[in-house]
């Protein structure tokens, strides 16, 4: 089968206009540059794809089945057309990105989201993984950008960085545990009971019991907790949303009236030898934004 672009074109300009006069007044072609495009398709495909016994061409059954897929071609050709022009000039971008455990991923998906509006071929990788991976990844370069939580390491070499904002933490438990029961807790209360954390290698300072499950996921540490397993840390916003779902109909947060909540600064890291910087800079500004805003407004974190 040896059909073109041109021919398909013309076989739904066809299928679309009603009659091939039409069709090549819409095309900006002569009725028998399309007659004949369209011949030599069904010729190339054995089909007939219009019946031409009226006195308007009818698309034949083969024609209607068709029909959709020269629709999907042609989108397809656009593409690549599109896509071959990104390329050469310099538009299409290849990103990955790496976030630690404990950051919701809502913040940076939307960057991601408005990211893709201005960079229509933008493509790459998100992957959530442990902290210590993220710097390693943006370091060595198999990640161009990473986002983190909390106290940094020394700066990796080939790694910049800039701080987005702070994310409040709250404590979570189930309201059928001792410590959901109570009105007020502190620390010998969450001294007795065990406990869920992110990376128990980074979180040694924050371990008040030796009884601790590791889990490295936000919503696992919280299903976990509602299901009376352990007390959990996690971002405050989050936890309000999440306790109004069904699922989650037995986590609480904590009262801290007598304790502070935790804060953790959110850095946004990226490896230096990326060229791309207007791409780094619009990205960072989005989540800049937002995580500002839901430092300000956490009812509405997410």
């Amino acid at each position: 089968m040896n059909w073109t672009i041109e021919q398909l074109r013309a076989f739904i300009a066809a299928a679309e206009k009603g009659s091939f006069s039409a069709a090549g007044r819409a095309m900006g072609r002569a009725q028998s540059v399309v007659s004949t495009h369209i011949a030599m398709l069904e010729d190339s495909l054995g089909l007939e794809l219009f019946d031409r016994s009226s006195r308007s061409p009818i698309l034949t059954e083969a024609g209607k089945a068709l029909l959709p897929e020269a629709y999907a071609v042609l989108r397809q050709s656009h593409r690549f057309d599109s896509c071959a022009v990104a390329q050469y000039k310099g538009d299409a971008v290849r990103l990955n990105i790496v976030i630690c455990h404990g950051i919701p991923f809502q913040g940076i998906s939307e960057g991601i989201a408005s990211l893709s509006e201005r960079y229509p071929f933008v493509s790459g990788s998100f992957l959530i993984i442990s902290l210590d991976e993220v710097w390693n990844q943006v370091s060595e370069g198999k990640a161009h950008i990473g986002v983190v939580l909390g106290q940094l390491p020394e700066i990796k070499k080939n790694c910049e960085m800039m701080c987005l904002g702070q994310m409040r933490y709250c404590l979570v438990a189930s309201r059928h545990s001792s410590l959901g029961r109570k009105k007020h807790v502190n620390m010998d209360d969450l001294a007795e009971e065990r406990q869920i954390v992110f990376n128990s290698s980074r979180a040694q300072r924050y371990l008040l019991n030796s009884q601790y499950w590791e889990v490295n996921d936000v919503l696992a540490a919280m299903y976990w907790a509602s299901l009376g397993i352990g007390w959990a840390a996690v971002p405050l916003g989050l936890a309000k949303r999440i306790a109004r779902d069904e699922s989650m109909k037995n986590l609480v947060i904590l009262d801290m009236d007598t304790m502070a909540l935790a804060t953790h600064n959110i850095y946004f890291i990226w490896n230096n030898s990326f060229s791309r910087r207007d791409v780094l800079e619009s990205l960072c500004r989005d989540l800049k934004a937002y995580y500002q805003h839901v430092g300000e407004q956490d009812n509405n974190i997410f």
